[in-house]
């Protein structure tokens, strides 16, 4: 039904936002972080969190696009579920959400907002049908969540070793490896 309304009756160029748009959320906790609007965590386990969320949710969606082998709407490929982009945008807002859920609950408005932006505009570029976005988007809010359970217990048991003041961090998203680094100055 979707596709119907959003593409095949209404065909229009791609728009790109969507691959930009993502990030905003988690661009915001350190904008807001500059400006002196301090979130839950000290910044560098915020960035910690943030990796290791997205650690989990590209496992996951990666894992997920490869099981399942399902056609995109557009017929380009077969790897439309979940979707990583609405995937990450989620994981960018929840992030956001709990860094700043104490201040005000615009914030948190705010990056689900842009998140779900990055998700309908996923189905209006007729990359992704509906399951596709709703999937990546519990994936991105689940990957979050879980990675600020864990990130405590993980981090307690580094305790009383020598601190670790730098990390870096392997990823791998859309076909292309990369390499994270954080430093704690």
């Amino acid at each position: 039904y979707f596709k119907e309304e959003i593409w095949t009756e209404n065909p229009h160029p791609h728009a790109s936002l969507d691959t930009y748009l993502q990030f905003a959320p988690a661009i915001s906790v350190y904008d807001l972080n500059m400006a002196g609007v301090k979130g839950k965590n000290s910044l560098f386990d915020a960035s910690m969190i943030y990796l290791f969320s997205n650690l989990i949710m590209n496992t996951i969606v990666f894992t997920v696009k490869n099981i399942s082998h399902e056609q995109r709407p557009d017929g380009s490929d077969y790897y439309s579920f979940p979707s990583g982009h609405t995937a990450e945008a989620f994981t960018s807002a929840e992030f956001l959400y709990q860094e700043y859920r104490g201040r005000s609950p615009w914030i948190g408005i705010a990056g689900d907002g842009l998140a779900a932006s990055v998700g309908y505009l996923r189905m209006y570029n007729n990359k992704h049908w509906l399951h596709d976005v709703v999937a990546g988007a519990g994936c991105g809010i689940a990957s979050t969540r879980l990675a600020y359970f864990l990130y405590p217990k993980i981090k307690k048991l580094f305790a009383g070793r020598k601190a670790l003041h730098s990390l870096m961090l392997p990823s791998y998203a859309s076909g292309m490896w990369s390499l994270s680094l954080v430093k704690e100055f």
